[in-house]
């Protein structure tokens, strides 16, 4: 066998491996010390790296399958975990930034990766640890095998570390109190999967989709009701091929008696699927109300429907020849959303029915076309996200659900706070998305800034958390997600697999353990512990003044970005409720 020296360490979970325009990695990131115990709860994972490099290339392998390289001179080496729970070991991928740099992101699920000599690999260990298991501490370890073609394997060295499992137990997704909503496009999906719309092939796309929203903990599903209601995000401006408009799911069919028929299969089908994954708190309806104007079709201010105040696509089939057209007159508008809230009655859906509408700017406006839609279809209970707070008063008998930016929440925070507690009955959320800068998910994101968000939810006494996306692919997600002049990630949680499945995302498993730290400070404020769940805020928020919060400079003036402190406040938190 091919002599080489192997190098290996553990890092924490929130370690996000970098690597230059290159794509070669600095190898003083295998130098800090070892991470060799993790501490977790119960019904909680515990969850770590394994950063892994030699001097000369090799084939790293995850599972038991023989793996032979094109290249024969790569020998292999095999990593085998030995833990009292069960366990996943991904390959971490690295995606490009918009500096040209590139980051950690995507979990593979390919078992095994040829390494480049002196290239750092990362592989996340995530363990599952049950409500039942009794807390203590768990010895685990990780042997590393060797061996070169047919000849058989050499021990090459072993690590160890430690589960350090707690009292708590933490709730189930669907009773965590984290209201999660983030946006499905699903037309994307039958575009990357190659699949018919609506169709079977489409659905069993959708469904591991469904299945990992489920896992992250998402209370909404989103439906649409009218075509390209987010105008494509203006896709057909971008430099990218990145198609983006997404399609209703309701078909319309005009007959030749001139009524009017609707076809709500698809649209029912995938709210199922999704209750079927526990996603079943929330039914958010786009596209009947502030939707976006169709502005590459409609020059020159053109309006597709002048009757009726929001320009939302209805698409139909014309039975007298054959032809698709859009619906023009508002008394057809009408009988349509009409038609769909009796439809959500008949069913038993309409409590959960939000009519969602997508950052609204202007008041007036978006107050006639909310009494148009209430006097169409007077059932209907709104949400929006928004930056003005004077949307809660004008809006309060119309809407449940306001979604605020964390700009607007930090800038006019004393205010919102005396909003919220005025509302007992409504429910608040905050979101980022293009901006601000920090915090955020995007790739050149800092993992702990994840972890923050759900944090900053507990201390700003917000019940959740709303991101735009989740799925907004461009053409070539896996070569490069960078799209428009967003940073990358701003579009997507996850990739999607050539096995029609999607990857996880570092950053997808960072948003869900910055939901477990909103869930163990509730449970300060649940048990009337003020003092400590702000003393425990404090140790990682940096500024008393929130408006500092996103206009610092220097966003380590606003809150920590050191891991350390992260690990030491989820360990504090754990202590404090165990």
């Amino acid at each position: 066998m091919q002599s080489y020296h192997l190098r290996y360490t553990l890092r924490p979970a929130a370690f996000k491996l970098t690597a230059d325009t290159e794509k070669h990695t600095d190898p003083t990131q295998m130098n800090a010390p070892a991470a060799d115990r993790v501490v977790c709860g119960r019904n909680d994972t515990a969850d770590l790296q394994l950063l892994v490099c030699a001097d000369s290339a090799f084939s790293l392998t995850l599972d038991h399958h023989p793996y032979f390289a094109q290249n024969h001179n790569l020998p292999t080496v095999r990593v085998a975990l030995d833990a009292p729970f069960s366990s996943v070991l991904s390959h971490i991928d690295l995606n490009i930034i918009n500096d040209g740099t590139y980051r950690a992101d995507a979990l593979l699920s390919a078992p095994t990766a040829e390494i480049p000599a002196n290239e750092i690999a990362s592989v996340y260990l995530n363990l599952t640890v049950p409500a039942e298991t009794e807390p203590g501490c768990y010895p685990c370890s990780i042997r590393f095998f060797g061996c070169h073609g047919v000849f058989d394997e050499q021990l090459l060295s072993e690590l160890s570390f430690t589960v350090d499992v707690r009292a708590f137990v933490f709730p189930e997704n669907k009773d965590n109190g984290f209201h999660l909503d983030l946006w499905q496009h699903c037309s994307n999906l039958a575009r990357k999967h190659e699949v018919p719309l609506w169709s079977d092939a489409h659905f069993a796309v959708l469904e591991p989709y469904v299945k990992s929203l489920a896992d992250l903990g998402v209370k909404c599903v989103t439906v649409v009701a009218s075509e390209i209601p987010w105008n494509g995000q203006w896709c057909y401006q971008m430099p990218q091929n990145a198609n983006l408009y997404e399609y209703a799911m309701i078909g319309v069919t005009k007959h030749t008696d001139g009524t009017f028929s609707y076809d709500y299969e698809p649209m029912q089908r995938y709210i199922d699927l999704c209750a079927k994954y526990g996603i079943d708190e929330c039914i958010s309806v786009f596209g009947l109300a502030n939707v976006w104007r169709t502005t590459a079709y409609l020059p020159d201010g053109q309006i597709i429907n002048p009757d009726y105040p929001d320009g939302m696509n209805i698409r139909y089939l014309d039975e007298a020849d054959g032809m698709y057209k859009y619906m023009r007159r508002g008394q057809d508008i009408e009988d349509y959303i009409r038609a769909l809230e009796q439809y959500f009655i008949t069913t038993g859906q309409i409590d959960r029915i939000r009519i969602a509408a997508d950052e609204p700017s202007v008041l007036e406006p978006f107050q006639r076309s909310l009494e148009r839609l209430h006097t169409a279809a007077p059932s209907f209970r709104c949400k929006t996200a928004c930056n003005l707070p004077e949307f809660v008063e004008a809006f309060a008998h119309l809407m449940d659900d306001f979604i605020f930016d964390i700009d607007t929440v930090a800038d006019r925070f004393d205010e919102l706070q005396a909003t919220f507690a005025a509302h007992p009955d409504k429910r608040f959320l905050y979101y980022v998305c293009c901006g601000p800068d920090f915090p955020n998910n995007f790739l050149k994101s800092e993992l702990v800034e994840s972890y923050f968000l759900g944090i900053y939810a507990s201390f700003a006494n917000l019940q959740g958390f709303l991101r735009w996306n989740y799925t907004v692919f461009n053409d070539d997600p896996r070569q490069s997600a960078v799209t428009h002049n967003w940073n990358n990630g701003d579009t997507h949680f996850v990739y999607p697999a050539r096995n029609g499945a999607p990857l996880l995302t570092l950053r997808w498993h960072a948003l869900r353990r910055g939901i477990r730290f909103f869930v163990l400070l509730e449970q300060l404020k649940k048990q009337g512990r003020l003092g400590e769940h702000r003393t425990a805020i404090f140790r990682v928020l940096r500024t008393e003044n929130q408006s500092k919060l996103i206009h610092n400079e220097n966003k380590r003036d606003s809150f920590s970005c050191d891991i350390a402190d992260y690990e030491a406040l989820w360990v504090h938190l754990l202590e404090l409720l165990s």
